[in-house]
C-alpha cells in the first residue's frame, strides 16, 4: 500500500489486492463497475491476467480497505492483500489447492456428463436397451444436478452477484442457458403433456455438456494465460529469498524483506546479490546480464555499486545496502512490467464498450429467436427453447474481452526480454503513431565515455602548466558525477602526479551549463559552450570538432581541456534503418556546433541543433509537435527529463539506477541502440495482433449467433446447446490466445 497525499485528514492511497475466482474479462469489468460506485474511489483497474486489482481511493471518509474487500467478496470473489515471504508461499499453496479443486470439478463434470449423454442417447448407440426412458431420465436428474450446481457453482455465484448489482455478463448467459435446459427437463418429467409431441424429450445432457465444455475452455485458458506471465516469473526468480547479514560482528541469515538500508550483507561466490548497495570490502566479477543485458562480467571493487539480482561469480563481497528490496532496481523493473501489463491502451475501449452492451443484446436476440421459432414458424416449445439457449451460450463474449489484455501481457513480456520496459500499455500504442524521432547525443548516440586528448594553457596575467590546469579541473570535477567530470578526474589520477587534489569551497553545479567553485580564495568556472554563452565569456574558436571544456579563473580563461567521445557501435546502422523506414530524425545536443555537426554528419542526420540547454529541448519538441509531427524523444533520462515528458513518446536509454523512470514512457535498460528497432517491431506486432484478435472476436460472434439461431436449418445445419458450448469454449482459445501467443516466438532481430 502506498500513501500519496495527506490533506484535511484525508489520505490518498494506492493499494493492490489479489482477487480469486475471476475466469473471464466480464468478471474484471463487473468488479471495476462495482468499485467505481463507491464514494472515495478515484480509480479501479482490475487485471484478469495477474488476478489483481489496483485501486486508488481517499481514506478518512466512509471508504477503507475492508469496505473495498467486502464489496468484492459480495460479488462472489475473494479479495486479499498481497503479502511477502512466508505469506506469499502460503498464498501460492492456496492457489495450488484451488487449482486442484478446479481439476476435480472438471473430472467430475466430464465423467458424469458422459454417463448422462449415454443415458440420453442409449437407443441411438445401442446401449442400455433394458433401461426404460423414464428410469434413465430420473437417473440423469441427480447426475446433472451435481454438474450444474457443484461443478458449475462459480457460474451461479457470478450470475447471482451480477443480478444483485444490476448487471449482466458471461455468467448470466451461461446460467440462463443451462438452467433453461435443466428446469425445462424437470418440468417435462413432471408434466409431460405440456410439450405436445416431444413430451418424452429431456435435455439434461445439454445442461451438463454446457457446463463441461465451458469448464474445459476455462481450464485451457488458465493454462495458456499462466504461460503469458513468463516475464514476471523470470524476473521474480532473480530475487533472492534470503540474505546473509552481518550484525554486531555475527552472521545471520534472514528473509530478504528484513534487510534494512545500511545493513552489511555478505555475498559468496555463486550467490545472487540480494539488494542494491555499494561494495565496502572484497572484489569479484559480477554477471549483470539479466539486469542490464551486458554479457561481459563487471568487476566489482571497494566503492563500486552493486545491483540486487545480479550474480557474484568468483570472489566474496561485503556490500552495504542502500535500498530495501522493495526500493531496489529489480523491484522497480518488476513493478513496471506488472503495471504495463495491467494498463489498458485506447484500443481496449472498443472492446469494453461493446462488451458493456453485448450481453443484454444477446438476451434480446435469444428471446427473439424463441419467439420466431415458437410463435411465427410454429415449432414446439422445446425446439424453440433449445434454439434460444444455443444463442445464449455461443455468444458469450470471452474472445472479445481477452483480445487486448492477453496480447498486452505477451507484448510487454516479450519486450522485457530485451530489457525494454513500458511505463504503461498506452506507450505500446503510441509507438505506432510516431513519425519523428529526436535523439540526444551524449550517452545516447555516443558512449559518454570521454578521454582527455589534450590540455591547452593560456596566459592571462598568470601562466599555469598543463599539470596545474589538470589538477585544478580535477579538484573541482571530483564533486560531480557527470561523465566528463569522471573522465577528467580519472585522467588526473592516471597521470602519475604525486600531488593530492586541492581543497574546494563553495562548489556549485548548474545542469547543462557547468560548475563553479573557489580554490584558495579564487573563483573558478568550468564548462563548455553553454557556460560561454551564459556568462558571455571569451574563448578562441574550436574548429576541430572535439568536446572542449574551458577553465576560467576570476572570469579569465586559463586553460582548455580537449576530450573525445566515440559513436556507439551499430548507431550508424540503426539510424540508416530508421531513415529507410520513413522516420524523420533530428539530433539535439548541448555541445558546440562543431562537435554536434561532426557527430550528425557521421551518422547521416541532417537536422541537428547545438548548444541547447536541457530546459530548451522541450521547446524544440513542442515546435515539432505544433507542425503536426508525432515525436519520440530518445535521451539519457536525466538531463532530458523535460523533453521526455513533453514528447508524444519519451524513451530513456541507459542502464542502472540513473534511468529517470518517472519521465519516460519507455526505458531501454540496455544501452544498445538496436533495442530501439526491437521496440518498434514488438509494439507494431502487438497492436497488429490486438486488431486481429478484435476482428476475429467480432467476426466469430457475428457469424455464430445467426447459425445458433437456426438460419441454416433449412439446409440441414443446426447447432445444439452442447455444440454451442463447445464452440464458445474453444473459440477464444483458438482465435485469441493462440494468435496472441505468436508474440512469444516472433523474431525480433
Amino acid at each position: 500500500m502506498k500513501e500519496t497525499l495527506e490533506k484535511n485528514n484525508t489520505i490518498e492511497l494506492d493499494i493492490e489486492l489479489d482477487i480469486e475466482g475471476m475466469d473471464c474479462p466480464s468478471c474484471a469489468m463487473k468488479i471495476e463497475k462495482r468499485l467505481g460506485k463507491l464514494q472515495g474511489i478515484q480509480s479501479a483497474r482490475v487485471d484478469l491476467g495477474s488476478e489483481t486489482a489496483s485501486i486508488k481511493f481517499s481514506s478518512g471518509g466512509e471508504c477503507d480497505i475492508e469496505l473495498i474487500k467486502n464489496e468484492i467478496d459480495k460479488l462472489g470473489y475473494k479479495a486479499t492483500e498481497p503479502e511477502a515471504d512466508l505469506d506469499e508461499e502460503i498464498s501460492e499453496r492456496e492457489k495450488h489447492k484451488a487449482r486442484r479443486k478446479f481439476r476435480a470439478k472438471i473430472i467430475t463434470s466430464v465423467s458424469l456428463s458422459i454417463i448422462i449423454v449415454v443415458l440420453g442417447m442409449k437407443d441411438h448407440i445401442g446401449l442400455l436397451s433394458s433401461v426404460s426412458h423414464e428410469f434413465a431420465n430420473w437417473l440423469s436428474l441427480p447426475l446433472s444436478t451435481v454438474v450444474v450446481f457443484w461443478c458449475g457453482s462459480k457460474f451461479l455465484k457470478g450470475f447471482w452477484a451480477a443480478l444483485k448489482s444490476g448487471t449482466a455478463d458471461m455468467d448470466t448467459l451461461i446460467v440462463i442457458g443451462t438452467m433453461s435446459a435443466y428446469i425445462y427437463s424437470i418440468v417435462i418429467m413432471l408434466f409431460p403433456n405440456i410439450s405436445g409431441e416431444h413430451e418424452h424429450m429431456v435435455y439434461f445432457e445439454s445442461a451438463a455438456m454446457i457446463i463441461t465444455f465451458i469448464l474445459l475452455g476455462n481450464y485451457l485458458e488458465f493454462n495458456l494465460k499462466s504461460k503469458t506471465q513468463y516475464a514476471i516469473k523470470s524476473l521474480m526468480s532473480l530475487q533472492s529469498k534470503k540474505a546473509l547479514v552481518i550484525r554486531n560482528g555475527s552472521e545471520y541469515e534472514i528473509p530478504i524483506s528484513k534487510v534494512k538500508t545500511g545493513d552489511v550483507v555478505l555475498v559468496k561466490p555463486g550467490e545472487r546479490i540480494p539488494v542494491d548497495g555499494v561494495v565496502i570490502e572484497g572484489s569479484s566479477s559480477v554477471d549483470e546480464s539479466m539486469m542490464t543485458g551486458e554479457s561481459i562480467p563487471v568487476d566489482k571493487v571497494t566503492g563500486t555499486k552493486a545491483i540486487g539480482g545480479t550474480v557474484n561469480l568468483n570472489g566474496y563481497l561485503k556490500i552495504r545496502t542502500e535500498k530495501t528490496v522493495k526500493e531496489s532496481f529489480l523491484s522497480k523493473i518488476i513493478t513496471l512490467v506488472k503495471d504495463a501489463q495491467k494498463s489498458k491502451p485506447k484500443i481496449q475501449r472498443i472492446a469494453d464498450r461493446v462488451s458493456a452492451v453485448f450481453v443484454p443484446l444477446v438476451i434480446l436476440i435469444a428471446i427473439g429467436t424463441f419467439a420466431v421459432w415458437d410463435f411465427v414458424i410454429g415449432q414446439s416449445l422445446s425446439y424453440s427453447l433449445l434454439k434460444a439457449v444455443s444463442v445464449l451460450i455461443i455468444a458469450c463474449p470471452c474472445a472479445l474481452g481477452l483480445a487486448t489484455p492477453i496480447a498486452i501481457v505477451l507484448g510487454v513480456g516479450r519486450a522485457a526480454e530485451y530489457k525494454i520496459l513500458f511505463n504503461n500499455a498506452q506507450a505500446i500504442e503510441n509507438v505506432n503513431k510516431i513519425n519523428t524521432i529526436v535523439f540526444d547525443k551524449t550517452g545516447t548516440l555516443t558512449y559518454a565515455k570521454f578521454q582527455v586528448t589534450g590540455i591547452i594553457t593560456y596566459s592571462n596575467g598568470v601562466t599555469y602548466t598543463q599539470e596545474d590546469i589538470l589538477r585544478k579541473a580535477a579538484s573541482i570535477e571530483n564533486y560531480s558525477e557527470h561523465p566528463i567530470a569522471r573522465a577528467i578526474v580519472e585522467h588526473y589520477k592516471n597521470s602519475n602526479s604525486s600531488d593530492s587534489l586541492l581543497k574546494v569551497d563553495e562548489f556549485k553545479i548548474t545542469s547543462g551549463i557547468g560548475v563553479e567553485a573557489k580554490i584558495e580564495g579564487k573563483k573558478y568556472k568550468l564548462g563548455g559552450a553553454n557556460l560561454i554563452n551564459k556568462d558571455n565569456l571569451h574563448i578562441q574558436s574550436n574548429p576541430d570538432g572535439h568536446k572542449n571544456i574551458y577553465l576560467f579563473e576570476d572570469e579569465k580563461l586559463i586553460g582548455e581541456i580537449q576530450l573525445s567521445d566515440r559513436i556507439k557501435a551499430g548507431a550508424k546502422d540503426v539510424i540508416r534503418k530508421l531513415k529507410n523506414d520513413g522516420y524523420s530524425l533530428a539530433l539535439i545536443s548541448g555541445d558546440g556546433r562543431e562537435v554536434t555537426e561532426k557527430i550528425a554528419g557521421e551518422l547521416g542526420i541532417e537536422d541537428f541543433r547545438s548548444e541547447v540547454l536541457p530546459d530548451k529541448k522541450q521547446d524544440i519538441v513542442a515546435q515539432m509537435q505544433s507542425k503536426g509531427r508525432k515525436t519520440a524523444m530518445v535521451g539519457d533520462g536525466v538531463n532530458d527529463a523535460p523533453a521526455l515528458s513533453k514528447s508524444d513518446l519519451g524513451i530513456a536509454i541507459g542502464t542502472g539506477q540513473d534511468v529517470a523512470i518517472q519521465s519516460a514512457d519507455i526505458i531501454l535498460v540496455k544501452g544498445d541502440l538496436e533495442n530501439i528497432l526491437a521496440l518498434f517491431k514488438i509494439s507494431k506486432k502487438t497492436i497488429r495482433i490486438i486488431k486481429q484478435n478484435i476482428f476475429w472476436a467480432f467476426f466469430y460472434n457475428a457469424a455464430a449467433i445467426p447459425i445458433a439461431a437456426g438460419v441454416l436449418v433449412p439446409w440441414g445445419i443446426s447447432v445444439s446447446p452442447a455444440i454451442a458450448a463447445m464452440l464458445m469454449a474453444f473459440s477464444d482459445v483458438v482465435t485469441v490466445l493462440f494468435n496472441s501467443l505468436r508474440l512469444k516466438y516472433v523474431k525480433i532481430q
